[in-house]
């Protein structure tokens, strides 16, 4: 456990470039404050408490998205880019250790960056923490938290492939905003689209965290909470399963300094 600790403080230190105190003060708490401001004022101004609770925690899991998603796929790319993932190709490393510890310490960014934004909406806004249902609102927060952080290591891989983090997370941060609920509500999508949305991460636990907002029950946001985490679990073995691939395909080639693909 020691090493494996080691290990990911390590990935993250090295390879995290966010990693100052203006960077990281301005992405995990300014950043979403700014966020929470916006859409929260948005949804008051629309006349509709219920809008503003939805568009704070909307935008509050979307926090967790825009600060995940980049340090995990920079993390790809500068690890090719700057020549030290050869090393771990010549070594007898455990690959798997290897992959798991590249999301250590972005998980809890995530949730620093949500507590920021509620925090941010109970003081600007107003917003109530009078029904909350915290037991299921904690465990759907850390499902979502794990499932974002998953997808952020099956879009590694494309960011190791193609070299470039910058477009993989343009990409993917702009389809979880529009697509999941985020800001736009899925009702607003054919019912067989919706279905398929559910597909993504958030999709399910954002819905749990807004049931367990208002006080419906863990027993009953258990399903959304359960879909989740199959979620979540689907995108990782899929990322690993992509991570041991692009070894083989490197070795093979000898092309780990150049496009794989």
């Amino acid at each position: 456990m020691y090493n494996f600790i080691v290990q990911a403080y390590a990935l993250y230190k090295g390879l995290f470039y966010w990693l100052s105190v203006a960077g990281f003060i301005s992405n995990v708490f300014v950043r979403p404050i700014a966020l929470v401001l916006m859409y929260a004022l948005l949804g008051r101004f629309a006349g509709n408490p219920v809008a503003v609770q939805d568009y704070v925690l909307g935008v509050a899991a979307y926090t967790m998205v825009i600060i995940v998603i980049p340090g995990i796929t920079q993390s790809y790319t500068y690890d090719r880019g700057l020549g030290t993932l050869a090393f771990l190709y010549a070594s007898p490393a455990n690959r798997f250790a290897n992959f798991l510890s590249r999301t250590v310490f972005h998980y809890p960014n995530a949730l620093l960056s949500f507590a920021t934004s509620l925090i941010t909406a109970w003081l600007i806004v107003g917003l109530n923490f009078g029904v909350v249902n915290w037991a299921g609102f904690i465990v759907a927060l850390l499902v979502t938290a794990a499932s974002i952080a998953a997808f952020g290591q099956f879009l590694g891989i494309f960011a190791i492939i193609f070299r470039d983090w910058s477009n993989v997370q343009t990409v993917a941060v702009g389809v979880l905003l529009i697509l999941t609920g985020t800001i736009i509500p899925l009702t607003v999508f054919p019912l067989g689209v919706q279905e398929g949305l559910k597909l993504l991460p958030i999709t399910n636990g954002l819905a749990a965290i807004r049931d367990a907002f208002t006080g419906i029950s863990l027993s009953e946001i258990s399903g959304n909470i359960l879909r989740e985490i199959l979620t979540g679990m689907v995108y990782f073995a899929i990322g690993y399963a992509g991570f041991l691939l692009f070894e083989r395909v490197a070795k093979r080639r000898g092309t780990l300094e150049l496009e794989a693909f």
